[in-house]
Parts: structure tokens; sequence; C-alpha cells
């Protein structure tokens, strides 16, 4: 396995590593805690950037982006509009970033965001997007998304709804399908 980064967190090494079929079950742990049961499968081996951090050989976070195009674009964001230059036929869609709750709030996350871009940049993607959810009235990456200089562009409500429905996925605010939860749209010029 090709170590991509390595930090400190309370003295021991955070490896940024891509994400193998073996990691499978702690990434959905991880996922279905923060984000819903269901919410993860094997079908997460088709996206083309797929990253995890170990902390001592545990996973502790994912993220995970498919290179999508304007017609599956279309689609995230339904009615609403985008003011996008046409050399951008290829987008960056980061799906999801999950962090082990034990493990939030030691920048995690922004590791996998940076490392994420990074590798978008090297794939020559020039745009990126991503939905936040909202839950409770707080939006879970909105810093982490201002911070790496995302924009806020618009709200999508019941986002999930359909995915939920199709894949059986419980939400953790909303339980059985479907979910209703909301979306804000972030993007980023890379």
């Amino acid at each position: 396995m090709k170590n991509i980064n390595t930090k400190k967190l309370d003295n021991k090494n955070i490896l940024i590593v891509k994400m193998d079929k073996s990691m499978l079950c702690e990434v959905s742990q991880i996922a279905s805690a923060t984000l819903g049961s269901s919410f993860v499968n094997e079908d997460i081996f088709d996206n083309e950037i797929n990253l995890c951090a170990k902390i001592d050989e545990k996973i502790v976070a994912y993220a995970t982006t498919k290179f999508i195009d304007l017609n599956y674009l279309k689609k995230i964001i339904r009615d609403k509009k985008l003011h996008l230059y046409e050399e951008f036929t290829k987008i960056g869609y980061i799906d999801s970033i999950a962090v082990d709750e034990n493990y939030s709030g030691y920048g995690i996350g922004t590791l996998l965001l940076k490392d994420t871009i990074s590798k978008l940049r090297e794939d020559k993607i020039a745009f990126a997007i991503m939905a936040g959810w909202i839950n409770k009235d707080q939006v879970n990456i909105k810093r982490l998304a201002i911070k790496e200089g995302f924009k806020e562009e618009f709200i999508i409500e019941e986002f999930w709804k359909e995915d939920s429905l199709k894949f059986n996925f419980d939400c953790t605010a909303c339980g059985k399908p479907p979910c209703l939860c909301s979306a804000i749209i972030y993007t980023k010029k890379l």
C-alpha cells in the first residue's frame, strides 16, 4: 500500500492511503455511524478517487470522489443553475468525507479533502463539487468547505431521497428511507 501523506496527531502518524477492498468493512462502519447504514457498499470502488486515513493500522476516516460529466451534474443539481465554463467537461464530485466520531476535530477530514483536491488536479480536473448535509440546521462540511476555498451555491431539498430509496440506506437523522435531508452545494475551481 502506498502512503500518500503523513501527518502527526498526538504523536501518532496519520497515513492517507488509497482505499482497497480489505478496508470496506471499516469504511462502512464509519459511514453507518456518521451518515447512515447501507450508505457505502462495493459500488464505492467504481469511484476514481477513494482515500482512507489510518492511525496505527486502524481506518479512522475516508473520502470518495468520482469524475462526472455535465449530464450527471445536471442530475445532482436538478433545476438549479451553476455558471460553468465549457472547458469543465469532467468534474470532480466529492461524494463523501466521513471521520470516525472518536477522531473528529483533529483535521483528518481536512487532510483527506486536501489530498483529494491534489489528486483531482493530477488528473487535470479543474472543477469540484460537493454536497454538504444539512442536519438539524447544521451543515456537516461547511467549515471545512469554506476553509478550503469552496463557494456555497444553493440548497437542494430532499437531496438524498431518490438514492436512499434506490439503495435502501438509512439516514442517521431520518431513519428508514426515504431520507428527507437537504444539502448545500459547494463548488471550487481548481
